[in-house]
């Protein structure tokens, strides 16, 4: 079974927005863009998916982009299909950044599991896990070893490295959304689901497209540069600690307090509202 999943690259219309999601992105099925399609108003301007801002209303999205993809509901191990063995996975960079994806699929599993149940100390601790393995897979790996040097092997290698590029600064932005409101005490449904829907797209567009069109073009040379600047980048890679995540820094303090003064704001909007003299009822 497959589901199709619409990727809308927006901008928030709210003047006076606090938290900062001036432009983003989420993913919701086909059925939900359709019908949030039809309730607008004005054109290519939506109203934010339920849940989606951390306001607590529906604001005003102006849709920037929106990409259709194929969700295929099937095991995670096909989604690296040109790796088939631990061997293969060692003969050349691109297999093994392949094999790394299943590793960050497994983890993926994880989060799933403790938002499952809603285990919000264990949900702090598996997506540090999950940023640590993107800053060293994506940013580190790929980004400071790989895409440099497919850039100069490859024609086409700085376009695709910049649409690479793109995506993983807005997982990981996603990734940092939800920790901040971790931090709060809040379990954002919307914006995790989206990073992993996000993130899975992401492995797939890579694993089938973008390496399939570079590793033609790599010669044994460069294959093996570029295995021995990973295996480099992981020797000094060092991992964050996920820390407690009811103690902030200075700055973080100073962001959660003005998120819960805005929530307390908009708590006492909502009462007024509720409690108008000139309401009929």
């Amino acid at each position: 079974m497959s589901t199709i999943m619409v990727d809308i690259k927006y901008r928030c219309l709210h003047q006076s927005c606090c938290v900062n999601c001036r432009e983003g992105l989420i993913t919701v099925e086909e059925a939900v863009y359709n019908q949030l399609i039809a309730e607008s108003v004005e054109k290519d301007v939506i109203k934010s998916p339920k849940g989606a801002c951390r306001m607590g209303f529906r604001q005003p999205y102006k849709i920037l982009k929106a990409d259709r993809q194929e969700v295929v509901d099937e095991d995670t191990s096909e989604i690296s299909p040109y790796v088939t063995s631990p061997t293969e996975a060692e003969e050349g960079p691109i297999a093994l950044l392949m094999a790394e994806h299943r590793e960050i699929i497994k983890k993926i599993g994880v989060i799933e599991d403790h938002l499952r149940i809603r285990d919000i100390d264990a949900l702090w601790v598996s997506t540090c896990d999950m940023e640590n393995m993107l800053n060293l897979h994506s940013g580190c790996k790929e980004e400071d070893v790989a895409l440099p040097i497919l850039n100069e092997a490859v024609a086409f290698g700085h376009a695709l490295g910049a649409i690479v590029k793109e995506e993983h600064r807005e997982i990981l932005s996603l990734i940092h959304a939800f920790r901040s409101a971790l931090q709060d005490g809040d379990i954002n449904d919307a914006i995790i689901r989206s990073m992993i829907v996000s993130l899975k797209s992401h492995i797939r567009k890579e694993d089938y497209e973008f390496f399939t069109l570079v590793e033609g073009g790599l010669d044994d040379e460069t294959k093996r540069r570029m295995l021995a600047g990973m295996e480099e980048v992981e020797k000094t890679f060092v991992p964050v600690e996920p820390g407690n995540r009811l103690i902030m820094t200075n700055a973080q303090k100073e962001e959660a307090a003005r998120r819960s003064a805005h929530h307390k704001e908009v708590l006492t909007v909502r009462d007024i509202a509720n409690t108008d003299s000139a309401c009929c009822h």
